[in-house]
């Protein structure tokens, strides 16, 4: 698997994190990721650059955000379980 890795930079420290996936809804990107360090998994709205090389991440405003964020990762975590499963019944 190709990990994507995202520098995180919130007060003057920088964190590294997987990108687990990315999520578009509306006008507005969003990232879901894990820091490396400590497992946590958090997500931001996505804005990028003029490059689209880079960009800056602002926080999850309001709780039906979240609560949409929240179905879309279960849903991730329920596909990486059926393709386990899947690789496992292939053995």
């Amino acid at each position: 698997m190709n990990e994507e890795k995202l520098v995180i930079i919130k007060d003057n420290e920088e964190s590294l994190a997987t990108i687990l996936f990315t999520y578009k809804k509306g006008e507005k990107n969003y990232v879901v990721f894990e820091f490396d360090e400590t497992e946590e998994i958090s997500a931001a709205v996505f804005q990028s650059s003029e490059d689209e090389k880079e960009g800056i991440l602002s926080d999850i405003e309001t709780d039906e955000e979240w609560d949409m964020i929240d179905e879309v990762l279960q849903q991730y975590f329920d596909e990486l379980e059926s393709e386990e499963t899947d690789e496992d019944d292939e053995e």
